[in-house]
């Protein structure tokens, strides 16, 4: 698998992990306010948070998909243009702060990876 396919399959992956990551935070919230160690404002706040914020990441997928690797020279230029693509998404759709800090945590991780495997 070329450098630029791995890159998106990769980028779905660890999308699609941090969504599930972050479902399962909001799963031990609600934990924590039946066993009564939060509030039901803490509660709402954060988990109104949560839910934004896999919104987001959720909506990202469908453009990652549509991402043809073969359109850009190499993985720079491709992890380049995603990042910024995905970002500016997530400005626009006004999703929270850490969203585009994710998206930018995931990209170092996979250029760093794919980077790092033998030619």
């Amino acid at each position: 698998m070329g450098q630029r396919k791995l890159f998106i399959t990769l980028m779905r992956a660890e999308l699609e992990d941090s969504i599930e990551g972050l479902e399962q935070l909001s799963g031990r919230l609600k934990e924590r306010l039946e066993k009564g160690e939060i509030t039901n404002y803490v509660f709402n706040e954060n988990g109104a948070l949560l839910s934004r914020e896999i919104s987001g990441l959720k909506s990202l997928l469908p453009f990652v998909d549509a991402v043809k690797g073969a359109d850009y020279p190499d993985v720079y230029v491709l992890a380049q243009h995603v990042g910024d693509a995905l970002k500016k998404k997530a400005e626009e759709w006004e999703d929270p702060e850490a969203v585009g800090e994710i998206i930018a945590r995931k990209i170092r991780k996979i250029l760093k990876y794919i980077l790092e495997l033998p030619e």
